[in-house]
């Protein structure tokens, strides 16, 4: 991936990981204060039914109390009493009874006198309780309400009048808690349920309506002055914090995406001025590679230290233009004197037996030897020998010399292989030189006559380190990576030598009694030329004979070789 959408990309990610971060942070810490708040708010409607469910309790005392006071009804009750006409006047006070309750709001009011006579119940299933029952409630506490925890759970406000006669006439009421707390829980959009048995059909009906999302408990406590108490749980839907905690997330992701798009549209414009001056440096590094670099100041633009880089550069390829021409000239010079030296080395070899032959022939020609016609013979053929080895070593210096440019056509790397083996079956009787493929080559761009000059070569070469032994064994494969065809020639012959395979691609190095040793040194030159590689790989893999690797690129060679060009080695 390029600088400027890796700047991009990083820029971006930086900008929504650290948004997200902080904003995951923001979340857990309102999500945590949200709920602590939602449950004091669950904890609060515990404490407002609660109150209210006193304020009841209260209210219906003073409605009791002021019907004992004022009322009509228990002021009748008494006179009859004392009259000795409850008997006659108990229907009619049952009824006044039931329309007194209903007037209050109560579910229960009860009127009785003392020693248990009930005078009239609402509703009419109080009917039936007895004078000890009837006596225990007129004597409650008559100072306040009271909470009932046996039976249905209700608020029970009393109160008592003494009558002239002295009897007491008493007058309960009660409301049922249940029904009081469902009010309640409506009003406050709540839900509430009871440990008690008695819940009502529309607790069951409103506990379901909300178990369908999740909810807050909160456990509540209804005690009176006396210390009843009736306990029952507040249950709240949680739908409106996750509403909240919802509502924040798509803020939150918002934020974050917004983030992100601006840190990708920042990161652009910076890698776009960071990145293009990088590209022509990148593409003038290239051109240094190619030996295509001119030196001319780059115009590139950015920060101080890009224009910084910039000069630095200029200021190398200027450098490095003079070192390639005083290089060149360097090479050339050594090069020279190295082929002068060898090739001196090679034509002082033949002179020796010249000169020893041309000085016999004088000296027994100066005293008149008879043996002079005799030796001319073989003194002219020694010297005859010797000038034809000198005359090969000036052909293939030569040769070497003026070595033509490649002429790239397209060819098939594996038809070329099987022509050098196929030339050189013929004449390998004794040896078994196989061709094998390894992976499909692609057609290349290459000088068909220049690789079969490099691969006859190096045929040669293994097919006479075998000759003559037992076993002698020749292959040469083709493969390919993609990029780069290989070709590869192996033997198992004696293999070599570790203080020749050094110098095996210098000119005149050879370990051959016949030769010029400048086969190697030609293909070397040949695959360069190519932009390929020949290279010595070693021993095979059973620790024997030699292999050899010689690499062509698929897309032939560049129009610019670094290798000296023909014309000026043959100056």
């Amino acid at each position: 991936m390029r600088l400027a959408p890796r700047l991009a990309l990083t820029f971006g990610l930086l900008a929504a990981v650290s948004t997200a971060g902080v904003g995951l942070a923001v979340r857990t810490r309102f999500a945590q204060k949200e709920t602590r708040r939602f449950q004091r708010e669950v904890l609060g409607v515990c404490d407002r039914i609660a109150d209210e469910v006193r304020r009841q309790g209260e209210a219906d005392y003073a409605l009791i109390a002021g019907a004992c006071q004022n009322g009509e009804l228990v002021q009748r009750v008494t006179i009859a009493l004392d009259r000795g006409e409850l008997d006659e006047r108990r229907t009619g006070f049952s009824e006044i009874v039931r329309t007194q309750r209903k007037a209050f709001g109560l579910d229960e009011l009860v009127v009785g006198a003392s020693g248990g006579d009930l005078v009239g119940a609402s509703p009419t299933t109080l009917v039936a309780l007895g004078p000890r029952e009837v006596d225990a409630l007129l004597r409650g506490n008559t100072r306040t309400f009271t909470v009932r925890t046996s039976g249905l759970p209700a608020l029970v406000s009393r109160c008592t009048k003494k009558s002239d006669g002295g009897r007491i006439v008493g007058m309960v009421g009660a409301r049922q808690v249940d029904a009081l707390l469902q009010r309640l829980a409506r009003t406050l959009d709540v839900s509430v349920t009871s440990p008690w048995q008695a819940a009502s059909a529309a607790t069951s009906a409103s506990t379901t309506e909300k178990s369908e999302n999740a909810l807050a408990l909160a456990a509540c406590r209804l005690s009176d002055d006396e210390g009843h108490a009736l306990t029952f749980d507040v249950l709240k839907s949680t739908k409106e914090l996750e509403a909240n905690l919802d509502d924040l997330n798509r803020t939150l992701s918002l934020y974050a995406a917004v983030s992100a798009f601006v840190a990708f549209v920042v990161a652009i414009f910076l890698a776009r001025s960071i990145g293009q001056p990088l590209s022509i440096l990148a593409a003038e590094a290239g051109k240094v590679v190619g030996g295509d670099a001119q030196p001319l100041p780059l115009r590139a633009r950015g920060s101080g230290e890009v224009r910084d880089l910039a000069t630095a550069f200029d200021r190398m390829i200027q450098d490095l233009a003079v070192t390639r021409r005083r290089l060149a000239a360097a090479s050339r010079v050594a090069a020279w004197r190295e082929v002068a030296k060898r090739v001196a080395h090679e034509v002082k070899n033949p002179l020796m037996p010249i000169r020893a032959a041309v000085e016999t022939l004088r000296r027994l020609r100066a005293r008149g030897d008879p043996q002079f016609d005799e030796y001319f013979d073989e003194a002219t053929r020694t010297v005859l020998g010797e000038v034809h080895r000198i005359a090969n070593i000036v052909t293939e210096f030569t040769r070497f010399a003026r070595l033509p440019e490649p002429r790239p056509q397209d060819v098939d790397a594996e038809e070329i292989a099987r022509y050098v083996v196929q030339n050189h079956s013929s004449t390998t009787s004794d040896v078994a030189l196989t061709y094998a493929s390894q992976r499909r080559v692609p057609s290349l761009r290459a000088d068909r006559d220049q690789v079969i000059q490099v691969l006859t070569n190096l045929v040669q070469n293994a097919l006479e380190s075998v000759r003559g032994s037992s076993g002698g064994a020749v292959s040469v494969s083709t493969d390919t990576d993609g990029h780069y065809a290989v070709f590869t020639v192996a033997d198992n012959g004696p293999g070599i030598a570790l203080e020749i395979a050094s110098r095996l691609f210098e000119p005149y190095a050879t370990t051959k009694a016949s030769g010029t040793g400048l086969g190697l040194a030609i293909a070397q030159r040949i695959a360069l030329e190519h932009n390929g590689e020949l290279s010595y790989v070693g021993s095979s893999a059973n620790g024997r004979g030699a292999v050899f690797r010689f690499l062509l690129p698929i897309e032939g060679p560049s129009k610019r070789s670094d290798a000296p060009a023909p014309d000026s080695v043959s100056k």
